[in-house]
Formats: C-alpha cells, structure tokens, sequence
C-alpha cells in the first residue's frame, strides 16, 4: 500500500516514500469454458486487472508480477454445452479456450498464462494441488460429511446437479417453463428443487428422482473468527461494497422469532453490545461483535424465555458434487466418496496457484518458486472479480488456506498460502439493463472491435471511467464516443503539438531549457494522486485529473507559443522542454490503460521499453535527445 511519511517536495520523494510489495500475484474472474467473453467479463474482471498488473509492473518490476488466469473448465455447464453443440467435452472446451484468448489479445490483455483446469499443461497440478487442500482440510477437522436428497436421472443412471434440472418455476406470477431446479433465470424465484414442477434432466429428458448421496461439506463456521479478525483489519483498504458484504455474513450472529421481541426488548439493555434488525422472513437477527460475546448474549436470552440460534447457515457449503467431469476426490479418505469430484468453486479458487506454477515453467523458472508469490507476507495476491462471487472468494477461499495450516485458527505463517486481497467490481449494464441477446444489448469482446469499428484502447479506456468498484454502471455508446471525441481531440493534441513543434522549430530534437515551476509543482500533484489512487485500483477520479493535466501542454502553447519564431526564444525552449517533461509523465501514467497507444507515443519519443516504469516519472527527457515522427495515437470516432 501506498504510505507518505511527511510533505514530498518533488517527484523523487514521493516516489522513495511508496511502499512496495517484494512480489505480487493478479488475476481475474475465470469465464466459464462455455462461451465467448462478452463486455461483462472485460468490464468487471480482465481490464481492471490488467490495468493492475501494469500498474505493478511499474512499480515493482514486471518480473516480479504473476498475471494470471484461464477457463473454469469442470462442472455441469460445460457438460451442458458440449452436448448442445454435439462434440465431445474436450473438443468444445478447447475450442471455446482458443477463441477467448484470442479476444484477451485483442484487447492486450498481458497475461503470463491463460490456462485452465483441465488443460494438459494444468490439470496435473491442479489435481495435486486439490488433494493437498482436501486432505489437510480433513486432517483439521473442517469437512463433514452429510447425506442430502438429490435429483437423479433414472436413464442415464446417475445424480443430475440442480443446473441439468429444469422445470416449471413454483412462483405463482411466473410462468417460466424452463427455470433451473434451484432458481428462476426469468422471476429471479430460489427455491428448493422439491418445489419445481415438472422436472425434467437436461440431458436425457427423464423425469428425475430424488435419492440420498453424501458429499463433504466445508466447516467456514470452524475458523469464522479468524475471517472476522482478518477482514475486520481490511477496513479502509478494501472497496466498501466488498468489506460490507462479507463483514456482515461473518459477523456472529443470532436469530429468533419475531413474536418474541418485546421480551427481548426487556432485556436488551443488559446484553452485550449489538446490532438489531428484522429479517423479511419474520425473525430478529442480533449481530454481536464475537462469538464468545454472541453465547453470552444467547444465554442470557434463554434465561428469559427467549431461545436463539446461531446464524451459520451460509458456513456449511458442500463442496463435492456427483459430476463425472471433475477433478477426483482422494478416496482413501473415505471410500463412499469413490466416482464424485470437486465442486467447481474450490476447483477454482485453486486454479490460481496452478496457473502461477504453470506461469513460472514458461519463464524458465522452478515452479515450486510459486511459494515466493503465494505464501511470503512481503508478496501481495489480487483478485478481481464480480461483487456476485465476492463470497466465495474471501470466505470459501480464505477458509480453505486457513485450512492448509498447522493450526487453522490463526492468520498465516510466512511459509503458508497468505489470505488475498478481492477486489470487486458491479454488473455491467447496457442501455440501463442487464446484458440480454433477446433485448439486443448484449455484446461480445470481439463485436465492438469488429462490428463498431472501436479500438481496444478506445474501449479500456472508457471502461476504466465507468466506477464499477462503486455500483453497476451503464456502457453507454453516445457516451463512449464523447469521451473517443475528447481522446482524438484535446488528448491527441497534447501528444501530438511538442513533437510537430520539436521538428519544425528545434531540428527534431528537445531543446535546451529550463523546467517551469509550475510544471514541476502540477506534476508533483498528479502523480501523489496517481500513486494513491492506483494502489487501490481505484480510476475514474484519477483518469479526469489526468486528463487536465495533458491541458498543461496546450496551455504552455497557448502562452508561450514554441511553434512561432516570432515569441522569445527563452520562453519558447522553456516551454517545449517542459511539455516534452509532461508529455512523458502522461505516457507512463497512461500506459496501465491504453498500453498500444503509449508505446506508440513511446516510439514516436524514440525512448527504450524500459522507460514504463515509476522512477522514470519525473525524469525529463535530455536536450538533444532526437525525436521520432507523430504517428496515429487515438483514432477518430468509427465512422466520424
């Protein structure tokens, strides 16, 4: 994180007081291997992280950075869209991984590795990897086994999990005759798959049966006061929607029926400080700052008539499924598991680490080097994803690492796979809306570029801006070519003026002058703000003040003129020196979100690859350095 120790006075010492992790990891939400990624997954997930990992490139290196990701191969859905399209699981999955990455390109989208859990070159790892998690999470005691009722398909002979289950929704106002067995798609109505009418298997049309099956369950609830410590510690660091999120499912809690309010109101003063509310499903949920504070609090209800329970529903989650295409369970632990796999979540929660093992290879480096990245408290981890998925990436995850340890109840040793930093982003809407084929405001990656005639740069730009960390955010493609209008306007023109005034005035070169205090006092401004706000991954804001900062340049044009012989000449050098000192600093900045269009203006400045990097802010560019002819920066609106 980002730390100042008294008033900076010039670039340098802002940049000697940032504090830097030794390494770090990203990633991003992992699409599911059944489609094509669409403005969403960009949006909420690969854009904002590759935003990240440039940004962490700069500052501490891009060799120290692990960015990674790939499909979210194993589950039903991929059954589901394998059968639809009539090949085979692995034909389909390969094919869909090719063309996904192929849009991540597209839109330069660096990625040391873009895996996935079945590929060859991953599933090895992933495999170990997943039954080092299971073993040591049974050694510790923190999964249970449990029997519940589930559909099973009398034809094909096997159990059917709730998404290969479709029938008529239960809702009453909803006439939906294909809603999933445990929710709606349509109404939005969760219910339980008893409740669905008319069920039918999506892959054999039988009607299914519901038999008994046992599965391990994950106990949250065993380390919940460890995840409560850790995040409680998170406040002010992480993004408020994702801190409330999780604070407040792991918050101890009690619940009671609502009829029984008035003698808790009798007591209410005597226990333990808490929060009260009412809970639409007519019941009181009183949240207490611990659980040794929410027993007390239970006892004393009970002692007055008032019995309570404990709210740790969402702390038991299965995490075994009667799936065939997963990775296995190990058996030895308890033979009845025998033919059943691990639940998509876990499975990718760990995929992480065996992309960055899988990442290492491809440098040429050890991968048991991944500890370096993944277990040094030094090392920062970031994951960036929908605000939907928030669950399960700060409590299912966190309590799986905790699991791995010696002793679970406690935060991490160095050594041991250190608790990871979620950043959560909003949907995205379109038109006002969820994304919809049926409405006609559905995009993929590839059709802005192809279909619109956008440039990738054009797009990360304009998604940077839109503040999905804060709430859901419109794309809008008025809005989008206002902002392109701006980019191929007074932006180009802020790039484009020094380097045309350089060749027809000072023989292609910078020339000799001095830097102007005002140039040096605004950068000073800009780039404390860029260091802030780029920690925490946090850009609209920063994007609007840099932009007024390339007006500096128009500005020293419009005064001191460095084009026209006719205005002194002090002034005129003064002035395109210190425009070619801004120009440089715009570059570095901007080159997290628009990467091809900086290294562009880069060559155009004849300066090295090795120049984005942070200690360059600041750094003018030498008198009589050569400068390189203009080239297209940002285009021109599509059809404009």
């Amino acid at each position: 994180m980002a730390s100042y120790l008294g008033a900076p006075t010039d670039v340098a010492s802002v940049l000697r007081q940032v504090r830097r992790p030794r390494r770090a990891v990203v990633t991003a939400g992992m699409p599911y291997a059944n489609g094509m990624l669409h403005l969403g997954h960009l949006a909420g997930a690969h854009v904002p992280a590759d935003i990240h990992a440039r940004w962490l490139g700069l500052l501490i290196g891009r060799e120290n950075v692990l960015f990674v990701c790939g499909t979210d191969d194993h589950g039903s859905a991929s059954q589901i869209a394998a059968r639809q399209a009539g090949v085979s699981i692995r034909e389909f999955i390969d094919g869909i991984h090719e063309k996904q990455h192929a849009s991540l390109r597209r839109y330069d989208i660096d990625l040391d590795v873009y895996s996935g859990t079945s590929r060859p070159e991953c599933l090895p790892i992933q495999q170990e990897l997943a039954h080092r998690f299971l073993r040591r999470l049974h050694g510790n005691g923190l999964l249970e086994k449990r029997t519940s009722s589930q559909w099973f398909d009398p034809e094909l002979q096997c159990f059917l999990p709730d998404r290969l289950v479709r029938g008529r929704c239960p809702n009453p106002k909803c006439d939906n005759g294909d809603a999933y067995s445990d929710e709606c798609d349509r109404c939005g109505h969760q219910h339980s798959p008893s409740q669905l009418g008319s069920p039918r298997s999506a892959l054999s049309d039988a009607t299914p049966v519901m038999r008994d099956t046992a599965h391990w369950w994950l106990d949250m609830w065993a380390v919940s006061e460890t995840l409560r410590g850790w995040i409680q510690g998170k406040q002010g660091a992480w993004r408020p929607a994702v801190l409330a999120d999780v604070l407040n499912t792991v918050m101890p809690s009690l619940r009671f029926e609502a009829d029984l309010a008035p003698a808790y109101k009798e007591i209410k003063a005597s226990l333990p400080k808490h929060k009260a509310k009412f809970t639409q499903d007519r019941e009181v949920l009183l949240q207490l700052g611990s659980k040794p504070e929410m027993e007390e609090a239970r006892a004393a209800l009970s002692r007055h008539g008032v019995p309570s329970e404990p709210v740790e529903d969402w702390a038991h989650r299965a995490i075994t499924r009667d799936v065939a295409w997963g990775l296995s369970l190990p058996v030895d632990l308890d033979p009845e598991l025998c033919g059943k796999t691990l639940y998509v979540w876990p499975d990718s929660l760990i995929a992480p680490i065996a992309f960055s093992q899988v990442a290492l290879a491809r440098r040429g480096v050890d991968p048991a080097r991944y500890v370096d990245f993944w277990c040094d408290p030094e090392a920062r981890i970031y994951q960036f994803l929908g605000q939907d998925n928030v669950f399960f990436y700060v409590l299912m995850q966190g309590a799986m690492w905790l699991g791995t340890q010696p002793d679970p109840r406690r935060l991490p040793a160095p050594g041991e796979l250190q608790l990871t930093d979620v950043l959560g982003c909003f949907h995205l809407l379109v038109g006002g809306d969820k994304m919809s084929k049926s409405r006609g405001n559905f995009f993929t990656a590839d059709q802005l570029l192809d279909e619109k005639g956008y440039s990738a740069d054009q797009i990360r730009y304009y998604l940077a801006l839109l503040g999905l960390a804060e709430k859901p955010s419109n794309f809008d493609l008025a809005k989008l070519d206002e902002r392109n209008r701006f980019l191929a306007g007074p932006l180009n023109a802020a790039f484009e003026r020094p380097i045309s005034a350089a060749h027809s005035k000072f023989d292609g070169r910078v020339p000799h002058g001095a830097l102007l205090d005002k140039v040096a006092s605004d950068t000073l401004r800009i780039v404390q703000r860029y260091v802030r706000a780029m920690d925490r991954a946090d850009y609209p804001t920063l994007l609007f003040e840099i932009e007024n900062y390339a007006r500096v340049i128009n500005s020293l044009f419009a005064q001191f003129k460095p084009h026209d012989d006719r205005r002194p000449e002090e002034g005129r050098r003064d002035a395109l020196f210190s425009s070619f000192y801004v120009l440089k600093t715009l570059m570095i900045m901007l080159y997290p979100f628009v990467p091809a269009t900086m290294d562009r203006l880069r060559e155009s400045l004849r300066l090295p690859p090795e120049v984005f990097r942070l200690e360059e802010l600041g750094a003018p560019i030498p008198a009589g350095h050569a400068i390189g002819p203009k080239q297209v920066y940002f285009p021109p609106v599509p059809g404009e």
